[in-house]
């Protein structure tokens, strides 16, 4: 997979090719290119391509999750059940239209799925007698961490669509993670729209160079009206 610096290097020596001047810094450029992917990868996701695509996900492995007072602010819903949340937030995920994209939130042993929901929807399901008969376990995201209502999972696996390698974030095991420069980490960004990002990426920074596209594909003798 594209590494940040691979990304940052590939844009500019494209801006090269367009323009002698290119001295613009590495976080400009990465910023420009995180822009444009994340309109493409919600328009993946939306697509369903993403989801069929598990090397895309990694798994946050042994997250703890502790006991949290529902009159905490960061509380999403105000109840009289017990609620949960993971003690730490979760590192940053690609989001679609409903949030960050997580596929599955399993007990460390696997043994428990726990379905990814909406504060309000949960709420609704607890009103609904057939619902409650169900007896599924549920979990929803708010201000950066994961909510259990009624059910205490102690420790949690959270397999999602990260930004970022996180293989240096799991706590299964108390190994030193090998310490890897942030621009050398993993850009996250599907390989099939690597070259659609790129070019929005240089029509931003050339708003000019779209038309002069343009008028080269117009002039084309060949290209068919």
């Amino acid at each position: 997979m594209l590494t940040k610096r691979a990304a940052i290097d590939t844009l500019r020596q494209m801006l090269k090719e367009k323009n002698a001047d290119s001295n613009y810094t590495n976080q400009f450029l990465y910023n420009i290119l995180q822009t444009h992917a994340r309109w493409l990868i919600k328009r993946e996701i939306s697509s369903g391509r993403i989801y069929k695509n598990n090397s895309l996900f990694q798994t946050l492995g042994c997250q703890e999750v502790i006991e949290s007072s529902t009159i905490d602010n960061c509380c999403p819903v105000k109840t009289d059940c017990k609620i949960y949340r993971s003690k730490k937030r979760l590192p940053e995920m690609w989001i679609d239209n409903d949030g960050p994209v997580i596929k599955t939130i399993t007990s460390v042993d696997g043994t428990t799925e726990f379905f990814v929901t909406s504060a309000k929807s949960w709420q609704n399901k607890r009103k609904d007698p057939y619902q409650r008969m169900q007896d599924l376990k549920y979990a929803f995201f708010a201000d950066g961490y994961l909510w259990f209502p009624e059910h205490d999972p102690k420790r949690i696996n959270i397999n999602g669509f990260y930004t970022d390698d996180i293989a240096d974030k799991n706590e299964c095991d108390g190994e030193a993670k090998p310490c890897i420069r942030y621009l050398d980490t993993a850009f996250g960004v599907p390989d099939w729209v690597e070259s659609e990002m790129f070019s929005k990426a240089l029509q931003q920074i050339f708003p000019t160079l779209q038309i002069q596209e343009q008028n080269q594909v117009d002039k084309n003798p060949t290209r068919k009206n």
